[in-house]
């Protein structure tokens, strides 16, 4: 009790000391005026504590009287809050700067030793005009311009001066005097032409974060503009590329704009190498970003695809060609066990353009959003560069012409081309089908076939399933006298639920007709490859599945299509037609569709239309994914997620591909959430031919990454694999098995989870 009385007391005696103190505060009256409230401090963080930073350039202008390049840009964290302290760094950003222009404004004289053996000046280029990109800041070596010098405050900044400041609220401001310096090519500050800035946040801060930025304007308005110059579509690279890693200078920002900045089209580097007598060779490289994209792709072409149309002669002579024969052919570079240093994982045919490029069929009204007028350049042969990147000096590569103004270039274009009534062909010469009264290539004419069906006949007694084919291009019946050999695939699916295929895939006799179409009788009662008869799923109901396989004989540098001699052989080009697969009713109407986890799209934009070739020639072309099942889902191959997830080091398991796909990158193939487990197919999938054992649905779609040594240590593969089978799925067991498995994998990894652990939202 004596405590609480002593605690009264005490608060008493604080409640009259505050009374008293009140009082006297109250006696000191006014001072004056109160002061305003002063400004709420800044909410910003540091460079040297974020992880990751985004630019927004405000303005951007060039003063032709004082030589100075101004920039105002905002530097913030992902979540839009201000970064500081980017101005007391030591060396934080990249700027490059340049305007569009023409070839002929970056043009050099150059000599060469003419046929009589005399030293002449090529003065000026004859293979036609282009806008191309100028650098404003060249920078060269052995009298070569090699490229953009990027310019950087702590090199270029003049002493004395602040060329990098911080204006508050996350605001920078760059001042670049005297910015521009073209290394003598004949070209200035032109205000008619439309500017543009490539700014690069580069390893800043102690987290060494880097961001990019293009930023483009018509002096006239000091307005921002669309990029200038786009030839390709951003995903024609990221659609391989899987990631900024995956791509040289993939910290420069994996972008079109990025590479064209510094590679621009006059850039060209020096190139020395050894031939076989032990003699030096020297050569000059391209180093335009296109010169260097056609003699990667082509240095890094798969082995068996170098078999194909004239690879060896037309691209593969270094004699011809030393810049692929000395630097970037990856086969001649070997380590001492004789394996290529660099992977051969280029996964196209080399000439073929339109991999990249848009289609020649397409006008500048037709073009997509992303691209410029200039994406029609490729077809029109007025660039001999492009053709020597791929090809080097093969026939007549550095060709001149000489007038009354002097020696002008024209290289290979002088007679390949489409146009003027030359019927040579340069682009146009690459691919088939074309308009043009020009050469075509006769091995992609294969592509021009249609595969037709009908006549279907279903007899329920001998289990035997008949029906008419016809090969047809255009008007022009493709018959046996054209083609060597055809193989047609006869499968079923489910009405209702056609997510998979349902029989073993049967044998299929293809006879001639006297009218040139092919009869075909498939024995619908094979159980070859563990699933149930074709006949089982015709008699409960189930739509057919045709696909036909074959090549047919043209004639060289045409699609016009050429009998077979009396030895049954072509003496022209067999192209190779794997015809999409038709979805069929017996009645002959339209049946349900196999339904694919994946868009066959997504394949051609890395692996175009020939996907597979193998022994010099394609495995499969103008197919689909339904074609390619009919062996991988009903045959006795792996099913097509274990092969093509790559589950035993094939496809997308190799280790040399693994540098340009993420193998967590699940939209790389699948478009929005069918990659869900969801979008599982009802059915078993043979996980491993070789022992004949199967997955569970679900399972095996998880199993084919994770339960892979292609992906995963022994460790993780184990772990994976009991927990799999620890929820009711079967990773590698029988048929009969895999289908009975009641397994739950979906009930916690549904589309949500699975993009959230992928990283993919």
């Amino acid at each position: 009790m004596m405590m609480n009385q002593n605690k009264i007391k005490h608060a008493v005696k604080s409640a009259i000391s505050l009374s008293i103190l009140s009082v006297a505060l109250a006696g000191c009256g006014s001072d004056g005026k109160d002061g305003e409230d002063g400004k709420p401090g800044e909410i910003a963080v540091n460079i040297n504590d974020v992880t990751a930073v985004k630019t927004e350039v405000d303005l951007a202008s060039y003063d032709d009287v004082s030589g100075t390049l101004t920039v105002d840009f905002y530097l913030t964290n992902l979540n839009g809050v201000a970064v500081t302290g980017l101005e007391e760094l030591t060396d934080p950003l990249r700027l490059s700067f340049g305007r569009m222009g023409t070839r002929a404004e970056a043009f050099l004289p150059y000599d060469i030793v003419d046929s009589d053996g005399n030293s002449v000046t090529v003065s000026s280029r004859g293979d036609g005009e282009r806008d191309i990109w100028l650098s404003y800041r060249n920078k060269s070596k052995d009298d070569l311009v090699t490229g953009t010098d990027n310019w950087r405050p702590n090199r270029n900044c003049p002493d004395g001066e602040q060329c990098l400041e911080y204006l508050g609220a996350g605001k920078y401001r760059i001042t670049a005097p005297e910015v521009i310096n073209t290394q003598g090519l004949d070209y200035g500050y032109d205000a008619t032409q439309v500017q543009g800035i490539y700014l690069m946040t580069y390893g800043a801060g102690a987290n060494k974060v880097k961001n990019v930025e293009a930023y483009y304007w018509e002096p006239a308005t000091e307005r921002p503009v669309s990029s200038p110059k786009s030839v390709l579509e951003n995903q024609t690279c990221t659609s391989c590329h899987i990631g900024d890693e995956h791509i040289r200078h993939g910290n420069y920002g994996n972008t079109a704009d990025g590479c064209l900045f510094c590679h621009t089209d006059y850039t060209q580097y020096a190139g020395t190498g050894i031939d076989d007598e032990g003699n030096e060779i020297n050569f000059t490289i391209d180093g335009s970003i296109k010169g260097l994209a056609h003699a990667i792709h082509t240095g890094a072409t798969e082995s068996d695809r170098r078999d194909m149309a004239k690879f060896g002669t037309v691209i593969g002579n270094a004699a011809k060609n030393p810049v692929f024969g000395y630097k970037y052919d990856r086969a001649a570079q070997i380590d001492e066990d004789g394996n290529p240093l660099k992977p051969l994982n280029y996964p196209a045919v080399t000439a073929s353009c339109e991999s990249c490029h848009v289609q020649y069929t397409e006008t500048e009204e037709t073009l997509p959003e992303s691209v410029t007028v200039h994406a029609l350049d490729w077809f029109k042969d007025m660039d001999a560069d492009s053709c020597q990147s791929c090809h080097g000096d093969y026939h007549y590569g550095g060709r001149t012409t000489t007038d009354d103004t002097g020696v002008s270039y024209v290289g290979c274009v002088d007679c390949h081309s489409s146009t003027d009534g030359n019927t040579r062909g340069g682009a146009f010469r690459h691919f088939a089908g074309h308009e043009k009264d020009s050469r075509e290539s006769a091995i992609e004419a294969g592509k021009l076939i249609e595969t037709l069906y009908s006549n279907i006949v279903w007899n329920t007694d001998t289990s035997e399933l008949s029906f008419t084919v016809n090969l047809m291009m255009g008007e022009q019946a493709v018959t046996n006298a054209h083609t060597p050999r055809v193989s047609v695939y006869a499968n079923a699916v489910d009405a209702t639920q056609p997510d998979a295929f349902l029989a073993s895939r049967p044998s299929a006799t293809v006879t001639p007709n006297a009218d040139g179409s092919f009869a075909v009788t498939v024995d619908a009662t094979g159980t070859s490859y563990t699933l149930p008869a074709l006949a089982d799923a015709i008699n409960n109901g189930a739509d057919l599945a045709l696909s036909a396989s074959f090549s047919a004989c043209f004639k060289n540098k045409e699609s016009t299509l050429v009998e077979l001699d009396t030895e049954g052989n072509c003496s022209g080009i067999l192209s190779a037609n794997a015809a999409t697969t038709e979805f069929l009713k017996l009645d002959g109407s339209q049946g349900a569709e196999r339904a694919s986890a994946v868009s066959y799209d997504n394949c051609t934009s890395c692996h175009n239309n020939d996907m597979v070739v193998r022994r010099g020639a394609p495995h499969y072309r103008n197919a689909d994914l339904h074609t390619c099942a009919q062996c991988h889902e009903a045959g006795d191959y792996n099913s097509m997620i274990v092969r093509v997830h790559g589950t035993f080091g094939k496809a997308h398991g190799r280790e040399d591909v693994q540098p340009l796909v993420d193998t967590k990158t699940c939209s790389a193939c699948h478009d929005d959430s069918n990659y869900s487990l969801e979008n599982a197919r009802s059915t078993p999938m043979r996980w491993n031919r070789k022992d004949e054992t199967f997955s569970s649905p679900q399972a095996g779609v998880c199993a084919s990454c994770h339960v892979s040594e292609s992906y995963q240590d022994s460790a993780k593969i184990n772990s994976t694999k009991s927990h799999i089978e620890s929820m009711g799925g079967i990773v590698a067991g029988t048929h009969e098995d895999a289908q009975m498995a009641n397994e739950t994998c979906l009930t916690c990894h549904n589309a949500e989870k699975v993009a959230e652990n992928h990283m993919l939202k």
